[in-house]
């Protein structure tokens, strides 16, 4: 047996198939998650997803909850258009009392104005539009239908703009004002566009427009909202005062009021909500899908991102490699330091010629033979460090032009770059390696380090000299450890997962089409 509808606190809710509880429960959460929801990387329609999520968030925090938590809620019609289409004088004119302030300083509505009839301000008093907007009480407006004098769709404040948009999402009817200079404007057309592919409630008003342009201009505007699927929306017109100051006639708004009339009163702004509410629910639907589809999106991108990645590390990491397995990371200073103190007499003859290594009087020949593997160690140090920086350098680089053609530069100077620095890098390897190489006759523990730290770099003459002393096996697990020092580094720089930490929970894509799946009980047949 088909399920009954019933008003489910002030919504158009089939009775038998979800409870309110459980309704508001379902919206709250999705709500929740979708504040949450980060669609940082580019992937297809992203600049949608991100719209159409303010929208959906807007439309449930400012229209659907607020009803649902409390049925006595008024059906709100939200008065918008363009900058100096004449909203203020509109809204004060079917009225008969100066509400809202209206003059030529744009914008005008600096703040919007909520006209609310006395009886309807218990309703609205803790209603999301009630924070954001001026409340008059007015017993000219009546019960059942609260106006608002919104601020202006292309204001020339960002913070105004949103705020348009955000009314338009709590609204049971837009009031779109247009005038005969202005219907064609970009910003007010494209959000008319957009509200009604979304199945907006829409009535039209062509205001300021003179005797010698109406026919002309009412027959191309009423095409266009033709073209929009707005051909049986109300339509208005409300001819061109002149300069004048203050209210418009009262004959040349008496057909807007009376129809607002007509919509007043409980039971009749009632059927207003219910209409809105039937257009709501199926785009509900299917905006989740597409935001559930954007969150996968999301994940796609992110995975494309770290293979991205993998790609830039993987040249210069095997570069590192390569030449650590060469050995041609001493060349240049260190081997140069090398073949000075390892010539005739030098510090390091012995070393070089396999002598025997002596202490000399007082230990004066091994401390000097100490401190020459020491300034051969300091200089491979340096060129480790410019080997690596350039390395570092080219990664980070790379890695951020990626990120933000990824759409992620913003995000780049958080997660990139944030690994040891060369110099750190480099000296933990040292560290590591004098840490656990044994003195030898003749050389302390720290020289024999120093030489081993050499060897493992590809000196030759510091690799032949290890290795008659028994420490050929100790440089080639230090050569190991370098490579994997100096690539480890480079990983670092560009930590894996750090694509992926900015894409969604992949689990929500999953709860939203749940929810969608939860909602689809409160769609007629036929309407998905």
């Amino acid at each position: 047996m088909p399920s009954s509808r019933s008003q489910a606190n002030g919504l158009d809710v089939p009775s038998r198939v979800i409870s309110r509880g459980r309704l508001i429960d379902v919206l709250t959460d999705t709500v929740r998650d979708l504040e949450a929801l980060p669609l940082t990387l580019a992937s297809d329609r992203v600049d949608d997803a991100r719209r159409l999520r303010a929208s959906v968030i807007g439309q449930l925090r400012d229209h659907i909850l607020p009803r649902l938590e409390d049925a006595d809620v008024p059906a709100i019609v939200v008065v918008g258009g363009s900058t100096g289409a004449g909203k203020s004088t509109l809204v004060n004119s079917m009225l008969g009392a100066e509400v809202s302030k209206a003059g030529v300083l744009r914008p005008t509505t600096r703040v919007p104005v909520l006209v609310i009839n006395p009886e309807d301000a218990p309703a609205l008093e803790n209603h999301p539009v009630s924070e954001v907007a001026q409340i008059v009480v007015c017993e000219a407006q009546p019960a059942g239908l609260a106006l608002i004098d919104a601020s202006d769709l292309d204001s020339v404040q960002a913070d105004n703009r949103a705020l348009a948009t955000r009314l338009l999402e709590a609204c049971d009817l837009w009031l779109f004002i247009t005038t005969a200079a202005r219907y064609g404007d970009h910003t007010p057309w494209a959000t008319l566009e957009e509200a009604a592919s979304r199945g907006a409630s829409i009535a039209v008003v062509l205001n300021r427009v003179s005797d010698a342009v109406l026919d002309e201009v009412r027959r191309d505007l009423v095409e266009r909202l033709d073209r929009l699927g707005l051909a049986d929306s109300p339509f208005f017109v409300v001819p061109d005062a002149g300069p004048h100051e203050g209210l418009l006639p009262a004959d040349s708004v008496s057909e807007l009021r009376d129809w607002m009339q007509l919509l007043a009163g409980r039971h009749r702004a009632a059927g207003l909500m219910r209409r809105a509410d039937r257009e709501m629910w199926p785009t509900l639907y299917h905006d989740l899908l597409a935001l559930a589809d954007a969150v996968d999106a999301q994940g796609d991108a992110g995975r494309r991102l770290e293979e991205a990645g993998r790609d830039i590390l993987s040249g210069p990491c095997e570069t590192l490699r390569t030449d650590v397995e060469r050995g041609v990371l001493a060349d240049g200073a260190p081997t140069t330091r090398w073949v000075s103190h390892a010539s005739a007499g030098g510090p390091l003859a012995a070393l070089a010629t396999g002598a025997r290594l002596r202490a000399g009087l007082f230990g004066r020949t091994a401390r000097a033979r100490a401190r020459a593997l020491a300034e051969v160690a300091a200089d491979l140090r340096d060129t480790l460090v410019l080997h690596l920086s350039a390395g570092l350098a080219a990664v980070t680089e790379e890695a951020q032009i990626t990120w933000s053609e990824a759409g992620a530069g913003e995000h780049a100077g958080r997660l990139l770059g944030t690994g040891p620095g060369a110099h750190e890098a480099v000296a933990a390897w040292m560290d590591g390696v004098l840490s656990v190489v044994p003195p030898i006759k003749g050389l302390d523990a720290e020289a024999t380090g120093h030489l081993v730290v050499v060897a493992a770099c590809g000196l030759e003459g510091a690799r032949a000299a290890a290795a008659r002393l028994g420490l050929a096996e100790t440089v080639d697990d230090a050569r190991t450890r370098l490579a994997d020092a100096l690539t480890a580094a480079l990983e670092a720089a560009l930590p894996e997962g750090a694509g992926l930490s900015l894409v969604p929970d992949p689990d929500l894509a999953a709860a939203l089409r749940l929810r969608a799946g939860e909602l689809s009980m409160l769609v007629r047949p036929g309407d998905l």
